[in-house]
């Protein structure tokens, strides 16, 4: 940000841009700290790490669906 443009704001302005600035900072750290710890645990006890997710499922055509469900209903049947 330009000096010129801080002289232009309000102090109102200027503190909520300070603020605003702070928690971005703050989120950011927060981000930042969370990948050191997925980091430490790769390199330490890989097995603590989160499972990947699961990959997305491919679009399903109407006949696939209502496949799939009745073939989930009759498993929920007794």
């Amino acid at each position: 940000m330009e000096c010129a443009a801080l002289f232009a704001m309000t102090p109102r302005e200027i503190h909520l841009l300070l603020t605003a600035r702070q928690a971005a900072i703050t989120r950011e750290n927060q981000r930042l700290l969370l990948l050191a710890r997925y980091v430490a645990l790769a390199v330490h006890d890989p097995a603590r790490l989160p499972d990947l997710p699961a990959p997305p499922l491919s679009d399903m055509t109407d006949e696939e669906m209502k496949q799939r469900l009745l073939a989930w209903r009759r498993k929920e049947s007794p």
